[in-house]
């Protein structure tokens, strides 16, 4: 995993029909604009108070179980890079998942690299090799985030895929097209 230019995600979002939405001064939201094709898919636990998006095929997943899944959507889509993404500034993440990831060596390689990029919101470009840690770091933000700007969204780099993880226990999924939900039908039929 490593930090690259917050810049450098503009031509992707131009591509993939994402826009920013400013919440307010600590939260910026990157949304799926609507288009003919767009699934939008919204996972979430009983507890969680996340709205789906409009149009959102609604599907219950235990808190537990929705790391995994995403993983699980990950590897179904066949990603090569995914650009991490938080909702506020890095340091509210790194802050949310400091104890729970303090034993993980490949979480705390990042963190040591962080330092200058904690005020940032400059994507972290995560590979196949690097999706166990995007699970435990997945699993950490469920576990101990507290508010809404410690939340993270996931671009796909090579298709229309935006994953906005929720800490409260939503995974809300927006695809670019329904070829890419076919891809992933028998996930919510196995359910």
């Amino acid at each position: 995993m490593e930090f690259v230019s917050y810049q450098e995600l503009g031509d992707l979002l131009d591509d993939y029909e994402i826009e920013e939405i400013a919440a307010d001064d600590d939260r910026v939201y990157l949304s799926m604009m609507d288009s003919e094709g767009v699934v939008r898919l919204h996972l979430a636990c009983a507890e969680t108070k996340a709205q789906p998006h409009e149009g959102a095929t609604v599907i219950a997943v235990e808190k537990e179980r929705l790391p995994k899944m995403v993983a699980h959507i990950l590897n179904l889509l066949h990603l090569n890079q995914v650009l991490l993404v938080p909702v506020g500034k890095w340091r509210k993440v790194f802050d949310a998942v400091a104890f729970s990831l303090a034993s993980n060596e490949d979480w705390q390689d990042i963190d040591a690299a962080a330092t200058v990029e904690l005020n940032t919101r400059d994507p972290l470009l995560c590979e196949p090799a690097d999706f166990h840690t995007l699970v435990a770091l997945i699993e950490a933000l469920l576990r101990d985030a507290e508010t809404p700007d410690q939340g993270l969204m996931l671009i796909a780099t090579g298709a229309p895929v935006l994953v906005e993880l929720v800490p409260d226990g939503a995974v809300r999924i927006s695809l670019g097209s329904q070829v890419l939900a076919d891809e992933l039908a028998e996930v919510w039929s196995s359910m």
